[in-house]
């Protein structure tokens, strides 16, 4: 990333946003809105957003159809997304908006993406521990949809031209922000707060450290 690329997604940005409504993206919500940002945020159902601000744009539509995405990403000048599987939703969610951002982003000259997966996503690089290849046995065991769907929807953007940031976490939970190692699956604990994840994403729109890499991280 260039030093000018660096500087122009500061305060005052538009971010388009996808997971908004879930634990992660409330707070990602909450740190841009702090920080001077300005979101346009995807909701099937904008009622469910935890908060109502001058700088966000509730914009109704779903993740899996192209036009809602394409409407989401107009104005905007970088991507930021925290889908996660929703119950009832069906497989695929996460693949199939990833195609669409990949499909749309360059059209409309935006090409910073930072997007939030699981740490059992593999990348070249990474040195597993036995309890990092025993807890992804447990999820291609017991959830192996979500599983393809977060390998699915990592493979298509990492392929892309875009510049590209796939922030990798392992078990989310509640907590204040905190210091991250920051390195590769193997290098990594196995807890990370979400108020840490998502500052961490707001300081990589910032900073640009990690374009084209899939960083992991933990507490």
């Amino acid at each position: 990333m260039t030093a000018g690329l660096s500087e122009t997604l500061g305060a005052g940005t538009t971010l388009a946003l996808l997971g908004g409504t879930g634990r992660t993206g409330r707070l990602l919500i909450d740190q841009a809105l702090t920080q001077g940002h300005a979101l346009r945020v995807l909701a099937r159902d904008p009622e469910r957003l935890h908060r109502r601000a001058e700088a966000l744009l509730p914009v109704p539509g779903d993740a899996r159809n192209a036009d809602d995405v394409f409407r989401l990403l107009e104005g905007a000048d970088a991507v930021l997304s925290a889908l996660g599987p929703v119950r009832g939703d069906g497989a695929g969610v996460m693949a199939q908006a990833a195609g669409h951002l990949v499909a749309v982003m360059p059209g409309l000259g935006l090409s910073r993406l930072i997007t939030l997966t699981g740490a059992g996503v593999r990348q070249p690089g990474d040195r597993p521990k036995l309890s990092d290849r025993l807890i992804r046995r447990a999820l291609a065991t017991l959830q192996p949809g979500v599983l393809r769907d977060a390998e699915a929807h990592v493979a298509t953007i990492t392929a892309s031209p875009l510049d590209w940031t796939v922030v990798r976490a392992p078990r989310l939970g509640d907590g204040p922000i905190r210091p991250l190692k920051v390195g590769l699956v193997g290098d990594i604990g196995p807890f990370v707060s979400r108020a840490s994840v998502a500052d961490f994403m707001l300081r990589e729109l910032r900073e640009g450290r990690w374009v084209r890499q899939a960083p992991a991280v933990s507490h």
